[in-house]
């Protein structure tokens, strides 16, 4: 599996976002990928920077719907499957941080949502999106097994262990981080340490550039089961970059490491109880 990793700068133009995105998509396929993962809120503005704006509840869409189908002729065009994330509206007028899965025939395989959804400075995230709760989703391209973590939901070890246990060999993680984001400082040795405790290659696709107040970080990068920065970028918008995956060293990882061999998931009730705040 030969995995891209699009960092991209998005503005309020949609036309010229789709014309960047588009762009990265031929050259990742040029570059020989399989797969090509883009940032979280791939085609718009990162809005949930901006508190309790209602016209931006005009961006969602169904999923599948238009962005999708576009999306869909470009992976089908270039034969690459595609992983974006957009704003969605379900049936039910409910609004969602969700990631498509396009097949290399430009099929729709499936969507994952953004199961926990922060609030914090520069992201005002629920007042617009709804938490996900279908499930962890893992999916199959070319043979190989991941789920995705988007955003947010990848400071938290269970949704890793939930995709590995239903047999993920890497995760993709759309994300849009400022250098101001108060988990910077943490951003690389964090995905380091899930790597190597969950056994996967971690691919995550930043944000870059400046969307006032705040100015996306980039760093996207590629870490192995062994949680070594295999490939990553700097801090410029617009680049791709690739890494071929081994099962060999998903496997090898984790025979030296056997912390799914040695789990005890019998004294795991805690995990799952629902507890009140205040005990």
């Amino acid at each position: 599996m030969n995995i891209c990793i699009a960092q991209t700068h998005m503005t309020t133009d949609l036309d010229a976002n789709h014309q960047a995105v588009s762009s990265l998509i031929r050259q990742a396929a040029e570059a020989g990928a399989d797969v090509v993962l883009f940032p979280e809120m791939s085609v718009t503005e990162f809005f949930p920077r901006h508190p309790h704006r209602y016209e931006f509840f005009d961006l969602a869409e169904p999923m599948p719907g238009p962005t999708t189908d576009r999306f869909a002729a470009l992976a089908k065009k270039h034969h690459i499957a595609v992983v974006y994330n957009h704003y969605e509206r379900s049936d039910e007028h409910l609004f969602f941080d969700a990631c498509a899965v396009i097949d290399a025939d430009g099929r729709f395989v499936g969507r994952q949502r953004m199961m926990h959804i922060a609030e914090e400075p520069g992201y005002n995230e629920k007042f617009y999106y709804t938490p996900g709760w279908d499930r962890y989703h893992v999916f199959e391209l070319g043979g190989w097994k991941f789920g995705i973590a988007i955003c947010y939901d990848r400071h938290f070890p269970e949704v890793f262990r939930s995709f590995v246990l239903q047999g993920a060999e890497f995760v993709l993680i759309p994300t849009a981080v400022a250098g101001s984001d108060i988990y910077a400082g943490t951003y690389e040795l964090e995905m380091r340490a899930a790597a190597v405790t969950h056994g996967v290659y971690i691919a995550m696709a930043n944000r870059a550039g400046r969307e006032d107040p705040m100015t996306f970080m980039g760093q996207s990068m590629i870490i192995n089961p062994q949680g070594e920065v295999v490939a990553a970028l700097d801090e410029k918008p617009d680049q791709i970059l690739t890494h071929e995956l081994s099962k060999t060293v998903v496997t090898k990882t984790r025979t030296l490491f056997p912390f799914l061999r040695d789990r005890r998931p019998e004294t795991y009730e805690l995990l799952t109880e629902h507890r009140r705040a205040d005990g």
